[in-house]
């Protein structure tokens, strides 16, 4: 067990979920699987423009609107409506990278407080880590929706540990910099999920802590 009562916010899109059968369904629909993470990189431009200009960002009806956008474009085959219906189906049926499970077992073994918190709905991550088999790893599952502007404004950080009364230290893990950036400049600690070697980009605050799994994250901390 760990000596302090240590806190996790883990970031949901992309951080826990594996986004690459998105991608497929681009590709089913006729279009090119490059096509998915230009398509969610628009969902995330869209919803911090419309939380930075005081106005609701609802992500899911964002994905919707962009996946038409984006399909429009392509050359689909069949009906336009029906590509969007396929795309969107593929994000709502993702699953969890590999390292994601057994990672939160150990995590919840050690005796840490775990959390999820995300610019979407609970939902996404009630299912994801049900069907993994993770559920009861996580403390409480949390949204900003409702509640503050998206991250990464400092406002939905403070106001998730403000919300579970956090005591000791707290950490945010994602796989997003900006997502990272965010959480250092409300003060907290963080961890950077760097599956894929990338360098950091210098222009945002650096993580307290970088792992290439979440099973690596225990022996850090």
């Amino acid at each position: 067990m760990t000596r302090q009562p240590v806190t996790i916010f883990f970031d949901v899109n992309e951080t826990l979920s594996d986004l690459s059968s998105v991608a497929e369904a681009f590709e089913l629909v006729g279009a090119s699987k490059s096509l998915a993470p230009t398509w969610f990189a628009s969902v995330l431009r869209d919803g911090f423009a419309l939380t930075a200009s005081g106005s609701d960002a609802v992500f899911g009806d964002i994905a919707r609107n962009n996946a038409r956008d984006v399909l429009s474009d392509a050359p689909v085959t069949g009906d336009l409506d029906d590509a969007v219906d396929r795309v969107m189906a593929a994000f709502a049926a993702v699953s969890v990278h590999p390292d994601v499970a057994p990672g939160l077992h150990a995590l919840h073994a050690a005796g840490y407080r775990l959390f999820t918190l995300s610019n979407g709905p609970t939902s996404t991550a009630e299912r994801l880590l049900r069907e993994a088999g993770a559920w009861e790893s996580i403390d409480e599952f949390l949204t900003v929706e409702g509640h503050t502007p998206w991250k990464p404004a400092r406002a939905s950080y403070l106001d998730a540990v403000a919300r579970i009364r956090s005591e000791g230290a707290v950490y945010v893990a994602a796989v997003h910099a900006w997502d990272i950036h965010g959480a250092s400049q409300a003060g907290l600690s963080t961890i950077w999920i760097n599956r894929s070697s990338r360098h950091y980009p210098a222009h945002f605050r650096p993580p307290t802590i970088t792992v290439s799994t979440v099973g690596e994250i225990p022996a850090q901390l």
